[in-house]
C-alpha cells in the first residue's frame, strides 16, 4: 500500500495481490529470446539464446544454498532480465559486440513494466540469492501473490472529500482515488477470485472504504468480466478499468471485453501509447474515462509518444463526451516528429507542456459521488448500467 503516490490520477495505490503473468510490457520468456533471436539474426548472426540462458540458470542455481526458497530454476522472463549481463558477455565473447549490443537492446525493449521493473530491482535474484525481496513484493513478478489485509488498512484512510491541494488541483475536492493493481494484475487468474471476494470486496463496500473511489485496473478484462458477474455486478464506487497499448487487436478485444463488465464507471488507461489509435477504431460507446500518456522507458531506447495521438484521442473524447486524463507525455514526447525536451523525465509536470495538452478530466461520476441525494450515494450495493454496450 502507498498512502501517498505520484501517479497523476489517484491518491493512493492497494495491491491486495501483487505480481503478473504478464503482457506485452513484460512478455513470456518465448518472446523475449525471440526478441534476441532475432535482434541478432538482423546482424546476420544466430544465436540460440534458451540454450545459453539454461545454461546460465542451471550454473546460477549450482551455487544458490538449498536452504534457500522461492527460487525458481526456470527459463523465465525474471531469470533471463537478471542474466541478461552475464548473457551479453557470453555473446561478446562468441559473436562480437555487434551481435552483443543487439541482444542487450532486445531485453531492454521487451521489459518495460514499471511494476514488473520494480520486482526485479527489489525482489528475488537468482544472481544474488542472498538478496531479501522487499517487504510487500512477490518473491518473483510472475509469482502472483496474495497480501491480506492491506485493503481493509486502506479503506480505513482519512477522507479526502472537499479538500484541495494546490500540488494537484486537478484532484481538488474529489473523494480518495485508490488505484488497486499498479504492481501486478488482481485478475491474473481466477484461482484468486475467493481470495478477491473475501478480502477487498468487504473493504471496498464497508463504511470506511465506502467513502472512497476504488479504480481497478487489469489487462485480463474477461477475467474481470467473469468476477463483477459472480458479485452480482461492482460495487458503485469502483471504476472497472483496463489498459491498451496501440490499436492492435490484442488491445482493441480488451475495450470489449471492458464493456462486458458490469459496472456503473468504466476506464481506459492508454498508457504507455506505443502507436496511433485512429478514432474509427475506438469506439467510446460504455466508456468514462480516458487516460492517455507516452512511455517512461529507458533512455535512448523508449518509443516516441506523438503529441498530435493525445490531441486525437482528446478530440474524440469530447466528440464521444468522454473524460479526458492526459498523465504525461513519456521520456520521448514528438511533436511533427521532432523531439521535445522536457526537464521532467517522465515528462509529467504540465507546467512544460503546451496548454493544449493540459488537460486531467474524471467523469461526472466522480463528481457526483457523495455530493447527490440519490440512493446509491449512501448504498454499497452495485449501481447497473440501463443497457450494456
Amino acid at each position: 500500500m502507498s498512502k501517498i503516490t505520484k501517479i497523476q490520477w489517484c491518491d493512493t495505490t492497494v495491491n491486495p495481490i501483487a505480481g503478473c503473468r504478464g503482457c506485452e510490457l513484460f512478455p513470456s520468456a518465448g518472446d523475449v529470446l525471440d526478441a534476441i533471436n532475432d535482434g541478432a539474426a538482423a546482424l546476420g548472426t544466430k544465436i540460440d539464446s534458451r540454450n545459453i540462458f539454461k545454461a546460465l540458470i542451471d550454473e546460477c542455481f549450482s551455487r544458490i544454498p538449498n536452504s534457500a526458497t522461492g527460487f525458481k530454476q526456470a527459463l523465465n522472463t525474471t531469470n533471463i532480465w537478471h542474466l541478461r549481463e552475464k548473457f551479453v558477455e557470453w555473446v561478446t565473447d562468441n559473436h562480437g559486440e555487434a551481435a552483443a549490443n543487439a541482444a542487450g537492446v532486445a531485453i531492454r525493449k521487451a521489459i518495460t513494466c514499471y511494476a514488473a521493473i520494480l520486482h526485479l530491482n527489489k525482489a528475488q535474484s537468482i544472481v544474488n540469492p542472498t538478496r531479501m525481496p522487499n517487504k510487500g513484493y512477490a518473491p518473483i513478478f510472475e509469482s502472483v501473490s496474495r497480501f491480506a489485509g492491506r485493503a481493509a488498512v486502506t479503506a480505513k484512510l482519512p477522507d479526502l472529500l472537499g479538500q484541495a491541494n494546490p500540488e494537484t488541483p486537478w484532484k481538488n475536492r474529489l473523494p480518495r482515488m485508490i488505484f488497486v493493481s499498479d504492481m501486478g494484475d488482481a485478475f491474473s487468474s481466477v484461482g484468486d477470485f475467493g481470495f478477491l471476494k473475501a478480502d477487498l470486496l468487504p473493504a471496498m463496500t464497508s463504511d470506511a472504504g465506502s467513502r472512497h473511489l476504488w479504480l481497478w485496473l487489469t489487462k485480463r478484462p474477461e477475467h474481470m468480466a467473469k468476477f463483477a458477474a459472480e458479485i452480482g455486478g461492482f460495487p458503485h464506487n469502483v471504476c472497472a478499468m483496463t489498459t491498451l497499448t496501440g490499436p492492435d487487436e490484442r488491445s482493441l478485444k480488451r475495450l470489449a471485453d471492458l464493456k462486458m463488465v458490469e459496472a456503473s464507471i468504466r476506464g481506459l488507461s492508454i498508457e504507455p501509447l506505443w502507436d496511433r489509435i485512429p478514432p474509427a477504431k475506438l469506439n467510446l460507446t460504455g466508456i468514462d474515462w480516458v487516460i492517455a500518456g507516452g512511455e517512461s522507458g529507458s533512455g535512448e531506447l523508449t518509443r516516441p509518444f506523438a503529441l498530435e495521438w493525445a490531441l486525437e484521442l482528446r478530440d474524440h473524447c469530447r466528440e464521444q463526451g468522454v473524460a479526458f486524463f492526459v498523465k504525461q507525455l513519456g521520456r520521448n514526447p514528438t511533436r511533427g516528429d521532432l523531439p521535445i525536451k522536457l526537464k521532467d523525465k517522465h515528462g509529467g509536470d504540465w507546467e512544460e507542456w503546451e496548454k493544449s495538452l493540459r488537460v486531467r478530466e474524471f467523469p461526472r461520476a466522480f463528481h457526483a459521488y457523495r455530493r447527490n441525494k440519490m440512493k446509491h450515494s449512501d448504498d454499497p450495493r452495485p449501481v447497473k448500467k440501463s443497457k450494456k454496450s
